[in-house]
């Protein structure tokens, strides 16, 4: 009985330890991006944050005028993963 206890109790701490990993990405995810013009390149930002993450050699005036259209206003980015689709899509360099 009592190795059914200690199994249940390391259960019980590997479901906690796999929820807190789950919620940690989760919130690191939950950050939102911004890709704007920086100048006469184009960057990615944090969304509040001054300061690029990244700066891409492209400039706007190498996209579709849709797309530089779109980056002058900001294109606001929900994770990660858009990022990177966006990225890809536009090519940036």
């Amino acid at each position: 009985m009592k190795s059914i206890k200690k199994g249940g109790a390391l259960l019980a701490a590997f479901m906690l330890t796999a929820q807190t990993l789950t919620m940690a990405n989760a919130s690191a995810d939950a950050v939102c991006f911004v890709l704007r013009e920086f100048g006469d390149k184009i960057a990615l930002f944090e969304e509040g944050v001054e300061e690029p993450l990244a700066v891409y050699n492209t400039s706007p005036d190498d996209l579709y005028p849709a797309d530089a259209a779109l980056l002058r206003e900001g294109i606001r980015l929900q994770s990660r993963a858009e990022v990177s689709r966006l990225l890809e899509d536009l090519d940036l360099e």
